[in-house]
């Protein structure tokens, strides 16, 4: 029987909650920093990733894993090994998960349950009061008919941004359920950049290869940051509430990415920033990726959740075998003049075992006409979404 998930976020104990945001978002950074290295082995051009959203998904998987399977988990998504500390975060994390009237930010949860299935009391309580998840039982024998409910379902918490997420084939009468996160932002810059101001402006592919792109521009006072170690420039741009911003990484050389990608770890960490005068020039762009995840998280050591000794015998009530077979995303971001939407949603399959200071004189230079990285970035979490912009799609 599957169990097919897809989940993001979300217990208590007494921890001290800036303690318990810090420890995650310094995981969560070197989680972001591992999913970014296995993804560049394979693709050659532009992606984008929600490490968020796989981490809270298999938070949840966390909770009902047990032994040897629980820890790889653990280690995998460098959260703590503690039940009750990794709940203590997401219960801890869930409510900045949430817009205010400056932006909008949604992590929406939903466990479907095949007929007849059920969870066990403990999971219940974690999926309801940590992850804040709505349960609702499903016939997965009509699986189109699961299939399009369920992907309506993300479709309306991601405003039509991540489509087709659940496909028909992945379901059966042998499904026993399905968990859903759908992750959703949408937000303004601080500084907008003027539309009058675009223009076709060419773009460095690679030195030999150019392309036109059309290329914002604006000269405003930013956090800006030179990295002589990296060989590369930080841009940070805060969109309007000033907790979330996103960061450009800008390599010195046009063919500089790669050496780059290479100190990721290093490009993730916060700079040592001056509020400084910028010219920016930065491409409009949409990134849109899909990612299978079973082979990244087998290359982080998460091994033993996809394979026939699972032990996740803390989920279904009458502590049913069950595997996991199955890990997708699918991640949106779109950089415009006035601002970003990005959105993500990620699926688990889970089956049964068949066997500073201003300074007003310099006006420094970023200007993004060649491959970069990006951060969508939250003072409270940590990275959201992380990718890279190599060419014009």
């Amino acid at each position: 029987m599957k169990f097919f998930l897809l989940l993001i976020l979300g217990a208590a104990v007494a921890y001290a909650n800036n303690d318990l945001l810090k420890e995650f978002s310094d995981g969560n950074r070197i989680f972001s920093a591992n999913v970014y290295k296995e993804m560049k082995k394979t693709n050659s051009g532009n992606f984008l990733v929600c490490p968020l959203s796989v981490d809270v998904v298999l938070a949840l998987v966390h909770a009902g894993a047990r032994g040897e399977t629980a820890k790889q988990l653990s280690a995998g998504l460098q959260l703590p090994e503690d039940h009750q500390k990794v709940q203590a975060i997401f219960k801890e994390l869930s409510p900045k998960l949430r817009g205010n009237e400056h932006y909008t930010l949604s992590s929406a949860n939903k466990v479907y349950l095949a007929e007849g299935f059920k969870v066990s009391d403990e999971f219940n309580s974690v999926a309801v009061n940590v992850f804040q998840s709505e349960i609702e039982n499903i016939n997965f024998a009509q699986s189109k008919a699961s299939a399009n409910e369920m992907n309506k379902w993300v479709e309306e918490k991601t405003h039509d941004k991540i489509k087709n997420l659940i496909k028909e084939d992945d379901l059966s009468e042998d499904t026993i359920a399905v968990l859903i996160n759908a992750l959703y932002f949408k937000g303004s810059w601080v500084k907008q950049f003027s539309e009058y101001g675009t223009r076709k402006q060419p773009f460095y592919v690679t030195k030999e290869n150019q392309v036109d792109v059309d290329m914002m521009e604006i000269t405003e006072f930013y956090n800006y940051y030179e990295d002589s170690t990296l060989n590369a420039k930080f841009l940070e741009m805060p969109y309007k509430g000033e907790d979330i911003s996103m960061t450009f990484v800008l390599p010195n050389d046009v063919d500089g990415l790669g050496a780059l990608e290479d100190k990721i770890e290093a490009a993730l960490a916060t700079p040592k920033y001056t509020n400084e005068r910028v010219h920016v020039q930065l491409p409009k762009f949409k990134i849109e990726s899909t990612i299978q995840f079973i082979p990244i998280l087998q290359k982080l050591g998460v091994k033993d959740l996809f394979e026939n000794n699972a032990d996740l015998s803390g989920i279904g009530a009458n502590k049913q075998n069950l595997t996991v077979t199955k890990v997708i995303q699918k991640a949106f971001i779109e950089v415009e003049e006035k601002g970003t939407t990005a959105a993500a949603a990620t699926a688990v399959h889970i089956s049964k075992k068949s066997g500073g200071n201003v300074k007003l004189l310099k006006t420094f230079e970023f200007i993004a006409n060649r491959p970069f990285l990006l951060t969508l970035r939250s003072r409270d979490v940590g990275v959201i979404f992380i990718g890279r912009y190599m060419n014009a799609q």
